[in-house]
């Protein structure tokens, strides 16, 4: 007994000894900075000074300033437009690419390549491509008679610019996640379905959509936290511009922490945001199993 037990406090010894590493740098790196995040948040601080602090001044301040909410509300329309119309296209790819179509492999290929691509380089190209004078977009609209669009310098075209190019870079990974969902529905619902003479679009919004709906969960999840978090695109493409149209809540964190060294305001809009993407999560998960189907 004695040395089963020695040879297991040795194992355990060495378990320890191996998750060491990542537990100090998630420490090190998430929870520590996390928690100095909330203490900054009460201070008014610029990096070279010695932090005063300030209680909930910082938090009373910016959230009774409305350029708060409209970089929340900047945010939210990227989110809604990027959900809506990634979620179309990868579902419709997905449904499209399990029928096994000729050339297969090589179409989820491309389409999932963007994914793996860097979004600073894709960004610079967009912006090639986009550009209101030279671009190649308005080249190709041109020779079809349709007037030149400004596109990402405009206040209107700002934002669905980059909404599209978001699209574009995650369209193909939803498209694989949605590939898995279709592929884990079991075909002899299908089978039933059709002895009792179902169309196509019947099995889709009775078979395939209903036990697609945990899939479902977990993109809109994955696409509601990235959304909130979105900076490479709008940074890359329009620095926020112009006048703020595409400015989104981490852009201005950013602005705020290293441009304008407020470090406190940061940290007020880092936890602003936290708590948004918290309870909206939770609020997900809560009402999740009304229109949620597990295939059981």
């Amino acid at each position: 007994m004695a040395i089963k037990k020695n040879k297991r406090d040795s194992e355990e010894r060495w378990g320890y000894f191996f998750i060491a590493p990542q537990f100090i740098g998630l420490l090190l790196f998430a929870v520590i900075p996390v928690i100095q995040s909330l203490g900054i948040s009460f201070t008014r601080w610029n990096i070279l000074e010695k932090p005063i602090f300030v209680g909930l001044e910082n938090y009373r301040r910016l959230l009774a300033d409305p350029f708060t909410w409209r970089l929340f509300g900047n945010t939210v329309y990227f989110i809604v437009g990027h959900i809506v119309v990634t979620t179309f296209i990868a579902l419709l790819a997905a449904l499209a690419l399990s029928n096994k179509l000729k050339g297969f492999v090589l179409y989820r290929t491309l389409f999932y390549l963007p994914n793996v691509t860097s979004s600073v380089a894709i960004a610079l190209v967009w912006s090639w491509l986009f550009h209101p004078e030279y671009g190649l977009v308005n080249a190709l609209l041109d020779t079809f008679g349709i007037p030149p669009f400004g596109w990402y310098t405009t206040m209107n075209g700002a934002m669905p610019t980059v909404i599209l190019l978001s699209v574009w870079q995650a369209a193909g990974y939803y498209m694989v996640i949605f590939l898995a969902g279709l592929n884990g529905i079991s075909p002899t619902y299908y089978e039933a379905a059709n002895i009792d003479g179902a169309g196509k679009l019947y099995c889709f919004f009775k078979i395939t959509l209903p036990l697609l709906t945990p899939t479902l969960l977990f993109t809109l999840t994955m696409m509601l936290i990235g959304g909130f978090q979105v900076f490479n695109e709008p940074y890359m493409l329009t620095r926020g511009g112009p006048a703020d149209a595409s400015r989104t809540i981490v852009l201005e964190i950013y602005n705020t922490a290293f441009l304008y060294f407020r470090m406190g305001d940061a940290a007020v809009y880092s936890w602003i945001l936290f708590v948004i993407v918290f309870v909206v999560t939770i609020m997900q998960f809560k009402f999740s199993n009304r229109w949620v189907n597990y295939d059981v």
